[in-house]
């Protein structure tokens, strides 16, 4: 028979547990980031890769340079990962080019009497992201009633290679410093996610000065439209979208008739949470906006401006 004394001790051990249990329970389901980034991110590990062509698009620059026409590539490569953290090294070129059909270049072009005012003294320093080896003895100045314009024609290429490391509970990008500077957005945990209704998120943390948020939302059959993508055709997967226009006053300020504002829809697959391409006109990201200074992209062409285009990750579509 046991004593009182250690049924009373197998008692409070119990009792512990149950507690204990239920406050893990609790923690868990009120707060998804804790779910383990281990199920979330299986297929993600050193060698890992994934790369996106940009293809017959326009570019809007935080300087008021707007770029046309411009295609490029965006490209991630797993190089560490010690949960919760991965380190990646990233490759982004972006090139205005000119159209075999065209008599004339395309061209980074900066439109307002003040960039001509500034060019003809020889003061350049409107212009600040375009390295200067491809700026000087290179300018081109419209003056006239109907256009004032700085051209920079083509062919320009912008190209920079870094290395991120990023948070899978929050997907957040740390710098140096320890500090989150941006959110990384070209995957997104599925796990975190329910498939019914939507779940505002952030994507970006700093464009012009402000945050966007998209709502993220589970389709599938019935109710979803295939898609075709490099990976097969996906039945399955998240939407990150906005319903309406994001405006801001600076878009105006590009001169570019009818682009004042962006609109990000971004797809996922559902399985692994890997960013497919956008749905409409403006693919955006942190990394765009803070390296290079880009806070527009629109399509010209009828299919998307951006999207996978190889990845070495494999995925169940069934």
């Amino acid at each position: 028979m046991l004593s009182k004394k250690i049924l009373f001790s197998l008692f409070s051990l119990g009792l512990l547990l149950v507690f204990s249990l239920g406050f893990l329970l609790t923690n868990l389901l009120s707060n998804p980031n804790n779910t383990s980034v281990t199920s979330s991110f299986f297929w993600l590990k050193p060698g890992t890769k994934a790369a996106y062509s940009l293809q017959d698009a326009m570019l809007g620059f935080d300087d008021h340079g707007w770029a046309y026409p411009v295609r490029g590539n965006y490209s991630w490569l797993c190089v560490e990962r010690n949960d919760p953290y991965t380190k990646l090294e990233i490759e982004i070129n972006i090139e205005v080019f000119k159209y075999p059909q065209w008599s004339t270049p395309g061209a980074i072009t900066y439109t307002g009497k003040e960039f001509v005012d500034k060019a003809a003294t020889g003061d350049l320093s409107f212009i600040k992201r375009v390295p200067v080896d491809q700026v000087i003895g290179r300018i081109q100045t419209i003056n006239t009633t109907e256009h004032q314009q700085v051209r920079i024609p083509s062919p320009i290429i912008i190209s920079q290679n870094f290395t991120v490391m990023i948070n899978l509970h929050t997907m957040q990008m740390i710098g140096d410093n320890g500090e989150s500077w941006g959110k990384w957005a070209m995957w997104i945990n599925p796990l975190k996610y329910p498939i019914e209704g939507p779940t505002e998120e952030l994507f970006i943390m700093n464009w012009l000065n402000t945050s966007i948020y998209l709502n993220v939302t589970y389709h599938a059959p019935p109710n979803s439209i295939p898609e075709n993508t490099v990976l097969g055709e996906v039945k399955r997967y998240f939407s990150a979208t906005t319903l309406h226009g994001i405006e801001n006053d600076f878009l105006t300020e590009l001169g570019v008739s009818g682009l004042n504002d962006i609109l990000p829809c971004y797809l996922y697959e559902a399985r692994t949470g890997i960013f497919l391409g956008p749905t409409l006109f403006d693919y955006l990201d942190d990394i765009l906006t803070q390296k290079f200074g880009i806070i527009k992209t629109h399509e010209i062409e009828l299919y998307f401006p951006f999207t996978l285009s190889s990845t070495n990750i494999q995925v169940d579509l069934q």
